[in-house]
């Protein structure tokens, strides 16, 4: 099966958005959402929707595949769940096209996502995000308990697809997850573990911000 690189999904996107008669809203999931919104650039097979496709928007679909010459499979994903609220936290990708609006999860309802099928090369794209932008596990770990309870999978088989995306992303972290998932009444080491996080995060950004200062006094 052929893969598509971002340029392509690009390229593509603006074919269908030229060929649309109305306006069009598609939210974009997996690897495509990794692609167009996190710029990851690992090669993805299609473009996941979430939510099915509108009449007009499947002829203009046609028409970019014979526009571009790329037979990229675009449709509603068979199997797809989210945190509960993941649609009101939707941000906007490639803004320049004028009829189609592409939407895609924020990046940790994206991650969610991905953790419900579990599959490793899914975690390697999560892993690329995570290099250009740290996750906040204490982000994934309040959206997991909260948001999830409604996921059509095994319980035990979620927990331990999301231990496994806590371990690629932090690693030193999972063995506190692990235990305050099992005990929640037990997770003051945890908690302890979040907040020198956001402590590093603040430091972080403070830091950044006086390089950018530094950087506008120079001018």
């Amino acid at each position: 099966m052929r893969s598509y690189v971002r340029a392509e999904i690009e390229r593509f996107l603006r074919a269908v958005d030229q060929a649309l008669r109305r306006r069009a809203t598609v939210i974009v999931i997996g690897g495509g959402a990794a692609a167009l919104k996190y710029r990851i650039d690992d090669p993805t097979t299609d473009i996941d929707t979430f939510g099915a496709l509108g009449d007009d928007l499947r002829r203009a679909i046609a028409a970019a595949r014979k526009a571009t010459g790329l037979p990229m499979p675009f449709e509603r994903s068979g199997v797809a769940d989210g945190p509960y609220d993941f649609e009101d936290r939707l941000l906007r990708a490639m803004p320049s096209l004028t009829r189609l609006t592409v939407l895609v999860p924020e990046r940790h309802d994206l991650a969610l996502m991905k953790t419900v099928r579990g599959d490793q090369a899914d975690f390697a794209k999560l892993q690329a995000i995570h290099q250009r932008v740290r996750f906040d596990l204490s982000v994934l770990l309040q959206r997991y308990e909260r948001e999830m309870g409604h996921a059509v999978i095994d319980p035990r088989r979620l927990r331990g697809n999301f231990l496994a995306l806590v371990e690629s992303l932090f690693p030193e972290a999972v063995t506190l997850v692990g235990k305050a998932l099992e005990r929640p009444d037990q997770r003051s080491q945890l908690d302890a573990f979040l907040a020198s996080q956001a402590g590093l995060r603040k430091r972080r950004r403070q830091s950044l911000e006086r390089q950018s200062s530094r950087r506008r006094n120079a001018r």
